[in-house]
């Protein structure tokens, strides 16, 4: 039920960002609402408690959201709020971004080193990847000291794996495979 839910609402602001020619206004306004409410998790407790009416908890996004975003992504909060969605609202922000990032034509890889990348390498694998593609790439890297060495990049529920960890594992299993 749950992504079904997150699935229609975020359509519906999507849908309203393409009219408005807002979509890029709403994607960065749910970042900040995101981040809110990560760090926050309390307050979606509160959202999504039965006995705080829904005046209440309309008051509250006031208060903390009427002049940081703009008035449409209130009254889409009035309307979880409303609708009793409220407990779906990081769903409906991640399907948002995902519906976003596909209009857009942008895909997320995260590149997993064993030691940060360089600017300069982060750049050519940025610029590499999108040639490949032909999409634009936003690229964030993740530091994990069990790879030993080389990069896995994860991309689109998919995995390239061009790690010395990868490549040792691979050996084994082709190496085991030969024996039998």
């Amino acid at each position: 039920m749950a992504e079904l839910v997150s699935n229609r609402y975020a359509l519906a602001l999507f849908e309203a960002g393409l009219d408005l020619e807002k979509t890029d206004e709403f994607n960065k306004e749910l970042d900040f609402l995101k981040d809110v409410f990560e760090e926050e998790n309390k307050l979606l407790q509160i959202l999504h408690h039965p006995k705080i009416s829904n005046i209440e908890k309309r008051d509250l996004i006031d208060k903390l959201f009427k002049d940081r975003v703009s008035q449409e992504i209130v009254n889409f909060l009035y309307i979880l709020i409303d609708k009793r969605r409220e407990g779906f609202i990081l769903e409906i922000i991640d399907r948002y971004k995902e519906l976003f990032n596909e209009h857009e034509n942008i895909v997320k890889v995260v590149a997993i080193t064993a030691v940060p990348m360089e600017e300069k390498a982060e750049t050519k694998l940025q610029n590499v990847l999108s040639n490949k593609l032909g999409k634009k790439i936003e690229l964030t890297n993740k530091v994990d000291a069990t790879i030993l060495g080389g990069v896995l990049l994860k991309l689109q529920n998919k995995e390239l794996d061009g790690t010395v960890k990868g490549q040792l594992e691979s050996m084994g299993k082709a190496i085991s495979g030969a024996a039998n």
